[in-house]
């Protein structure tokens, strides 16, 4: 099959910038929300952006729309908004009867598995397959791409085929909580925040470790805050349950008191950093209230680096073997959402000197003094 019209709910900033994507190479649009609001401002932006192209001529191929009888002749629907349970079984009871025979639905899969949502909705599974954009969603090449095994082949084909179109590189995922990315970003953060916890570095010191020695543009505090700690924590929690709550991946106490008292991240111009016009200007100064032993214990770069990549190493083994996903998508996943310059097991072999782990001596317990 092939696909023309595109159909997107959702308004959000993924929705904005996938409709754009999507208009700049000639398809034709209709993006939906439930807020009139929040349409006209991700319109205006679309607007403006074509505007500053020089192609604000496409506008003429988008339509906002409140209605999902509209979706009526889309060839896909992207689900890009991020709402609970209920709300997603509600409108997708109600979008079912306005899909094409042909019509392919791409449900929003970050976090939870595409199979959980397709026990509480009536749509035609042949034709269902799951899509993760990467943020920021204009530059990431990223798309994680989630198929069942009820997904016909001639749908994977041509929805592969549209993400190559607009520049993406579309990763296949066997259905699994958290796909390769979110699932991944959970150690990378978790072991952040441990170092945090015990003493080993202030945020900055520990960013900066990471991104000389890893050659990264974002460290793994820079890059909670630029995702959002609520966002950040909703997905650690609810991979950490769908695998049967394992000790490795249990959530933050430190993360749950910032989500608790409002800082979020950069959205909120507060979290582990302190933000003005998106950038950094300083730290979170209620921290050392929070964390016993901050900034206490001085360590080298290359072992802040070890006791944050081993645990992604590690972690990135149990995911190859659950979803026997080959090293190489796994690499390419993570270089792409990550913005690494190589993927976990490319660092476990060129780096593997520094990542041996060292005897613990009493002297690096700080309960001891």
């Amino acid at each position: 099959m092939e696909i023309n019209a595109i159909g997107i709910m959702g308004a959000n900033a993924v929705g904005t910038a996938a409709a754009e994507l999507f208009l700049k190479n000639g398809y034709q649009v209709r993006l939906y929300d439930d807020f009139k609001d929040s349409l006209n401002v991700a319109l205006a932006k679309i607007s403006w952006s074509l505007k500053l192209a020089g192609k604000e001529e496409l506008m003429s191929n988008i339509e906002g729309i409140q209605d999902l009888s509209k979706f009526n002749g889309a060839d896909i629907v992207i689900e890009v908004a991020s709402k609970q349970t209920e709300e997603r079984k509600l409108i997708f009871s109600k979008l079912r009867k306005h899909l094409d025979q042909h019509c392919v639905v791409a449900a929003r899969c970050a976090v939870q598995p595409l199979r959980e949502m397709l026990e509480y909705t009536e749509l035609p599974k042949e034709r269902v397959l799951g899509l993760h954009f990467l943020k920021p969603v204009r530059s990431n090449q990223l798309v994680e791409l989630v198929r069942t095994e009820y997904t016909g082949d001639e749908y994977v084909e041509a929805v592969v085929n549209v993400l190559r179109k607009i520049g993406k590189t579309p990763i296949m995922v066997k259905d699994n909580p958290g796909q390769i990315v979110e699932r991944l970003t959970r150690p990378f953060i978790l072991s952040a925040l441990k170092l945090l916890e015990s003493g080993k570095g202030y945020p900055h010191e520990i960013d900066a470790a990471f991104k000389e020695v890893a050659e990264s543009a974002m460290g793994p505090f820079e890059m909670a805050d630029f995702v959002g700690l609520d966002s950040d924590l909703h997905a650690t929690e609810s991979i950490y349950n769908a695998l049967g709550k394992p000790e490795r991946l249990a959530p933050s106490p430190t993360q749950v008191r910032l989500v608790q008292y409002g800082q979020l991240g950069r959205k909120a111009t507060i979290g582990f950093y302190i933000y003005e016009d998106g950038r950094i200007v300083g730290e979170n100064p209620i921290l050392p209230n929070m964390i016993k032993y901050l900034g206490l214990k001085k360590i080298f770069k290359e072992d802040i680096f070890a006791e944050i990549m081993r645990p992604v190493i590690e972690e990135a083994k149990i995911l190859a073997s659950e979803i026997m996903a080959s090293e190489y998508d796994i690499e390419t996943a993570v270089k792409l959402g990550f913005g690494w310059p190589k993927g976990p097991f490319a660092y476990g072999r060129d780096l593997a000197r520094l990542l041996e782990k060292k005897k613990v001596s009493e002297f690096d317990k700080l309960d001891t003094f």
